[in-house]
């Protein structure tokens, strides 16, 4: 079994993601559901095309959990660095960037979220690459995405699908 996780800047929507790919809102805490934020690690599962299961771990994006937030990215195969377009590149997206890299991730993907409430949602996509030049996630693909509106979900798993294959089919490299 392979384990992505979400991970990005607070309301940016690791956990509509989650849902709109899964079906789960990992948000199960009534604290969670009364401040609409994330406060535990969630969890949840996905069929991809191979046929395996990967888990998916649902991470907050405030500041003052970015120990929980360090506690789900160990062991990461991959991530999903989720980043809305209206907001771009934000404090706790730097944040989580470095700590996937401290823990040595290589792989991920770039889920543009909040596409919908922005004129040009290609320049929002290219100004964010630019951005996150220098990083493990630069050649990562850019998805677009609304995951209320399902807007998405489907590029969103064929990146998923794709990064799963390179991951399958390349071993990753050891600690040094």
């Amino acid at each position: 079994m392979l384990i992505f996780g979400t991970a990005g800047h607070i309301n940016h929507g690791k956990t509509a993601l989650v849902e709109a790919l899964t079906g789960k809102n990992c948000d199960a805490l009534a604290d969670e559901k009364k401040r609409g934020i994330t406060i535990e690690l969630g969890f949840a599962h996905l069929k991809v095309a191979s046929g395996e299961t990967l888990a998916l771990i649902d991470m907050p994006g405030h500041a003052k959990l970015l120990r929980t937030m360090a506690a789900g990215a160990a062991g990461l195969q991959g991530v999903l660095m989720v980043i809305s377009a209206e907001a771009g590149v934000m404090p706790q997206t730097r944040e989580h960037i470095h700590v996937c890299e401290l823990l040595g991730i290589q792989r991920g993907i770039i889920v543009l979220t909040h596409i919908d409430k922005v004129e040009d949602p290609e320049f929002a996509a290219e100004f964010i690459k630019e951005e996150l030049e220098g990083t493990f996630l630069a050649q990562a693909p850019v998805v677009c995405t609304a995951p209320p509106q399902g807007i998405g979900i489907k590029e969103t798993l064929d990146a998923i699908n794709q990064l799963v294959k390179s991951i399958q089919h390349q071993p990753l490299t050891p600690y040094t």
